[in-house]
């Protein structure tokens, strides 16, 4: 099975961080629709991560489904901090050119909806990155630059 994010551009750069849940149950690979690598998280009210739904601050999920470290802990590994480019499976392509906006919203990904990047059309939501290669071009993954640091 291929991962649902790959980073292209180096790790050392980038902070890592683990994210508290506030449903530990998303980490469990038997849960209705769990947490997948290529999800964005975001804060709730009691700074526990929940999916995002693109007005607030997000960060990309950065570890596979269904790890017991992960289970056990109740916490996601995300990428936190630094610009990066990646490529995901997590992402609706409707409309997408080089260079278009992304922000985070929910997208169908393994038949359920998921926390994944769209096309930035204008308003509120914050611009998490670009496209830097389209799906058609790059083994239908999308292919974009986080430009949140």
């Amino acid at each position: 099975m291929a991962a649902n994010l790959t980073l292209v551009s180096a790790v050392e750069g980038l902070n890592r961080k683990d994210l508290p849940l506030a449903d530990r149950t998303l980490t469990h690979p038997s849960n209705a629709n769990p947490l997948v690598e290529g999800e964005w998280l975001e804060y709730d009210g009691n700074k526990k991560a929940i999916r995002s739904g693109g007005a607030a601050l997000s960060w990309v999920v950065w570890a596979e489904k269904g790890r017991s470290d992960i289970q056990a802990l109740g916490k996601v590994p995300v990428l936190y901090m630094g610009a990066y480019e990646a490529d995901t499976l997590v992402f609706t392509a409707t409309s997408l050119a080089l260079g278009s906006p992304l922000k985070v919203d929910n997208v169908t990904f393994e038949s359920l909806t998921r926390s994944g990047l769209v096309l930035h059309a204008g308003g509120s939501d914050l611009v998490v990155g670009y496209v830097t290669r389209l799906p058609a071009v790059n083994g239908q993954k999308l292919r974009f630059i986080q430009t949140l640091v």
